[in-house]
Order: C-alpha cells, then structure tokens, then sequence
C-alpha cells in the first residue's frame, strides 16, 4: 500500500507525496469511495508502537492510500480535515480496531 509522506489538502482536492514516488499525485475528494480508521501496531527498531491510521480508498485504483501518524507531520488537523471533507463529499468512513 503506498504510504503518504506529505499531505496538501485543498479546497477540492488533495495533494499527496507518497513514498517512493519523486512526483507529488492529485487527487480530487469526488474520487474518494471510502475511509477506513484504524489503530495498528508498527516495529520501531526494537519495539513496536501503536499509530493511527486513514486508509483511502479511491475509485480506480486497486490499492488504498495510507496516512499515518508516524509518517506525517500533524496528523490529527490532517485526520480532522479528511472527516470534514468525508462529511461534505458523503464519503463512508469505517472504524476498525
């Protein structure tokens, strides 16, 4: 799953740096099918540690797009923003633990 290193929302779209990839990608909030929120444990070295994350699914394309609070700066405005914009666009957002 590529994994977003900076995020840029927009009034209607949304600028995402993923990982691995040298081009920033567009993508409009029409696109969006659906948000998944969930906890999920990642290894740190020698620990593990506990991160939020928005997995967004957008229409055509076969894998989801993963925000994570480890990868991004402020990631609780960035969480808040998305569910705003979830509202607006009638997007579904499913909760996972």
């Amino acid at each position: 799953m590529p994994k977003v290193v900076d995020i840029n929302l927009d009034a209607g779209e949304m600028v995402l740096r993923l990982e691995k990839e040298n081009m920033p990608r567009t993508i409009a909030y029409s696109r969006l099918d659906r948000m998944v929120k969930e906890q999920a444990t990642v290894r740190k070295l020698l620990w593990t540690v506990q991160v939020k994350r928005i997995e967004m699914h957008v229409k055509g394309m076969d894998v989801p797009i993963v925000v994570a609070s480890n990868n991004v700066g402020d990631y609780e405005n960035v969480e808040n923003r998305l569910m705003k914009v979830a509202e607006e666009y009638g997007i579904s957002i499913e909760e996972q633990q």
